[in-house]
């Protein structure tokens, strides 16, 4: 019963316009498995560009960095000599946003080569939103 109803979903999905399909899979790759989505790949990738050297505090430059928790999944670090906490983010583009995963998805979109409608579309905002 399970296979008849998963193939049948899928059987929808291939039906669906290309835009609606990207949505899906965009949500899929958000909710299902985080772990692998393209935001921990950049949030990676822009932690070892950004510390290749070491870790370093963004406030006052020293080395003496520990790891201080995390928040809403991400990690945070604390600096031994000023005492303020940072993240991976902060002092980047991608700081204080509060559609981070939203912006990565339209980096992708961007990538893709698609247009800003449809990138607005595929993301879940207007595309006045993608400005700002």
């Amino acid at each position: 019963m399970m296979a008849k109803a998963f193939s049948n979903l899928l059987k929808y999905i291939d039906n669906l316009p290309h835009t609606k399909r990207e949505q899906v899979y965009q949500w899929v790759k958000r909710y299902v498995d985080p772990t692998s989505s393209v935001g921990g790949r950049l949030i990676n990738e822009m932690r070892e560009t950004r510390f290749k050297d070491g870790f370093e505090c963004p406030h006052c430059t020293s080395e003496h960095v520990v790891r201080f928790g995390k928040v809403k999944g991400r990690q945070r670090y604390r600096c031994k000599s000023c005492l303020k906490t940072f993240t991976d983010t902060t002092n980047t583009v991608l700081y204080r946003t509060r559609k981070g995963d939203e912006w990565i998805t339209f980096v992708d979109c961007m990538f893709k080569g698609y247009s800003l409608r449809k990138s607005a579309e595929i993301v879940g905002v207007t595309w006045v939103t993608l400005f700002y």
